[in-house]
């Protein structure tokens, strides 16, 4: 009975010893990727609000890993749609209201044009 006992318990030991040594032989992961998503805005209608109202409520019962942020671009240009754009980033938390020379600055950033050639 004794013997059992302790046989069970090296085995246990034993397994977690394995255990061990496996998970701590994982290598780590580079970066994780944030999802997210680039939606030009090319005017300032009461129809394209709507829209991106309506695309709000579509990403809002998302889980964050599909879907984390809306870059909501903006012409460098207009300042009715920067000011559209500005009002449904205080709004939703996931969009993020950006010029178009500031996206591309951060999507030459984010996205290597070379890992993808």
């Amino acid at each position: 009975m004794l013997v059992s006992v302790i046989l069970f318990l090296f085995l246990i030991a034993g397994s977690l010893a394995v255990f061990y040594f496996f998970v701590s032989t994982l290598p780590e992961s580079e970066k994780p990727i944030l999802p997210f998503a680039v939606l030009p805005v090319s005017e300032c209608s009461p129809s394209m609000k709507a829209f991106l109202e309506f695309y709000a409520s579509q990403i809002a019962w998302m889980d964050s890993e599909i879907l984390h942020t809306v870059l909501l671009v903006w012409p460098d240009d207009n300042l009715e749609i920067r000011k559209l754009c500005e009002e449904l980033s205080r709004q939703y938390d996931f969009f993020t209201s950006v010029s178009l020379s500031e996206a591309k600055r951060l999507l030459d950033a984010r996205v290597k044009i070379s890992e993808i050639l």
